[in-house]
């Protein structure tokens, strides 16, 4: 894929302004506060539907103005496609695709793939399980609408599973109505964890390669905290989980069991990352697990997704900025930076002051 132009209107800083971008790499320069991270914010909402920021979409609208617009343009194997996302502080957003409504998130996810890198990814790593979940729910949703669907439906029964477990009905009565929540829980557990077995099996095969030609020595491993038993099948194990737990979740009030509550666990050398690895080796985790899933992605959709990073090379030495460069030359990448690097590589550059796009 490659985004070829992105138009923004009361976006962030951005009042009105066009971007044009070029295959290979592009130098998004300017100094702090300008515009740069709010030009990558925009092209993952138009990517994903929602900001990694994790903020409400009335927020992102340019200040003291109502309305705002994102309008992409970007190139597949199968032809040109446009993407547009309306923004209004008093509805909800609107999306377009090739100037088509989009009704559902379910429809829209993959149409443009993107893989996003920022300073907080260091988070991927060392902060709670819940980040890592939303790392693999997002990825593997670009490439799986089935898994999206799956993912929404879960979460949808584990909602009125919980809520049935708080309510103070009697013991009795909650046994007898989860009868009906659990078998719905763990069929839809049952798909999330096989995907997210075989994307972590794929993963990791990538990672440890890239991590060793970037590192040039350590050895990166990558697994999903469930782990099926040899002698169950994973909807058995589900349902033996869920027999053991129920005594305690009747006292607690929520759900023990199933794919909410699973991890990524990362070592270096045999090591737990998370506890003992360095915050610069925790960031080359981060940086190569992004990588490696461009390499996934790639082998489900068929060709590279757009690689966004955002100031990654100001955390890199010489010798790690050059050899980030010439890897990830084969594809598209937009980097934001205060500096253009030292690099014989072909490159474009985007200059961006207070919000505009300057030549």
């Amino acid at each position: 894929m490659q985004i070829s132009s992105v138009e923004l209107k009361n976006f962030r800083n951005y009042s009105g302004s066009k971007i044009e971008f070029n295959d290979g790499i592009n130098f998004i320069v300017g100094a702090n506060a300008q515009g740069k991270t709010n030009l990558l914010e925009s092209i993952y909402l138009a990517s994903v539907g929602k900001s990694p920021k994790h903020v409400k979409d009335k927020q992102i609208i340019k200040f003291n103005e109502q309305i705002g617009k994102i309008d992409l343009n970007f190139l597949t194997t199968s032809g040109k496609k446009n993407i547009q996302i309306y923004l209004d502080k008093q509805n909800k957003k609107s999306i377009k695709v090739n100037n088509l409504n989009v009704l559902k998130l379910t429809e829209f996810v993959g149409t443009l793939s993107v893989v996003y890198f920022c300073p907080d990814e260091l988070k991927l790593i060392k902060e709670v399980p819940e980040d890592r979940r939303a790392f693999l729910d997002i990825s593997i949703s670009q490439f799986d609408k089935n898994y999206l669907y799956n993912l929404l439906k879960y979460d949808k029964i584990l909602r009125q599973r919980n809520a049935l477990l708080k309510s103070d009905r009697s013991p009795q009565t909650k046994i007898e109505e989860l009868s009906l929540f659990t078998p719905q829980l763990i069929e839809t557990a049952e798909k999330i964890i096989v995907k997210r077995l075989e994307f972590i099996s794929k993963l990791k095969t990538f990672a440890s390669t890239i991590h060793k030609d970037i590192t040039e020595s350590e050895n990166l491993e990558i697994s999903y905290s469930y782990q099926p038993k040899s002698d169950l099948s994973i909807k058995d194990d589900l349902i033996s989980q869920f027999d053991k737990n129920l005594p305690k979740e009747l006292e607690l009030g929520f759900t023990l069991s199933g794919p909410h509550r699973d991890d990524i666990e990362f070592k270096i050398d045999g090591i737990d990352a998370k506890a003992y690895a360095s915050q610069g080796q925790q960031r080359t985790i981060a940086l190569v697990v992004k990588l490696s899933l461009m390499e996934v992605i790639k082998n489900e959709i068929g060709e590279y997704p757009v690689l966004l990073l955002d100031d990654v090379l100001s955390e890199l030495d010489n010798a790690r900025q050059n050899r980030l460069l010439d890897y990830i030359s084969k594809y598209q990448t937009l980097i934001t930076c205060t500096q253009i690097p030292q690099t014989t590589l072909p490159f474009h550059t985007i200059k961006i002051q207070n919000g505009s796009c300057k030549e």
